[in-house]
């Protein structure tokens, strides 16, 4: 097996994740949002073929036992965003795969299908990127691991898929179709499937 798949996760606890949501919803909401997120990706994963490793960052990884206890845990290293996932890839590149693409679990839309075409473009092009309609990026994937794109950053910012776009300026790049990361309130209210569960799972009629 040639391919892996990373998944970047924070252990769900209420305070310690979405705190941007959390600030508008509670923390008891955004809790329960970050764990649709986790199930959500939990049933994408099954449906692959790749490898899958979590790279978690927080509490014991106990804590993802009701999502991803099939997949092997390591926690992140790294001061920054950038520090982390270049550790992640290189981990891998370093364990002898020859494809590799990082997710995060803020992606209502994940699924197989997105998942598949990720890896069957990373055949012909040198990277493959989700772009999210915040000006991050959802996924990233590549072939070899590239330092220049985890340094120089601003991340979470609406300047990190420019910037690295930028950095990729002479190599193919595939770039997926852009999708919403749930990260704010704005971001769940345009992901109406996901804010109605919400709204019926608290009795709410107004956020």
């Amino acid at each position: 097996m040639d391919s892996l798949l990373l998944v970047f996760a924070k252990t769900p606890i209420a305070g310690t994740i979405k705190t941007r949501l959390a600030n508008r919803i509670g923390t008891e909401k955004a809790l329960w949002i970050y764990n649709q997120l986790l199930k959500k990706t939990a049933v994408t994963l099954k449906e692959i073929s790749p490898k899958v490793v979590v790279f978690y960052s927080g509490e014991h990884p106990n804590y993802f036992e009701p999502y991803f206890s099939a997949h092997k845990k390591i926690p992140q290293q790294g001061f920054d965003l950038g520090e982390r996932m270049e550790g992640a890839f290189q981990w891998g590149f370093d364990e002898g795969f020859k494809k590799i693409i990082v997710i995060g679990t803020d992606l209502w839309e994940v699924n197989d299908s997105l998942l598949k075409k990720a890896f069957e473009k990373l055949e012909t092009h040198d990277y493959v990127i989700g772009p999210a309609l915040d000006g991050g990026y959802y996924l990233l994937g590549m072939k070899t691991c590239t330092p220049s794109l985890f340094k120089n950053k601003k991340w979470s910012s609406e300047t990190v898929l420019a910037a690295t776009l930028s950095d990729l300026n002479e190599n193919t790049v595939f770039l997926l179709e852009e999708k919403n990361d749930i990260d704010t309130l704005e971001d769940l209210k345009n992901t109406p499937e996901l804010y109605q569960g919400l709204k019926l799972k608290f009795n709410d009629r107004k956020e």
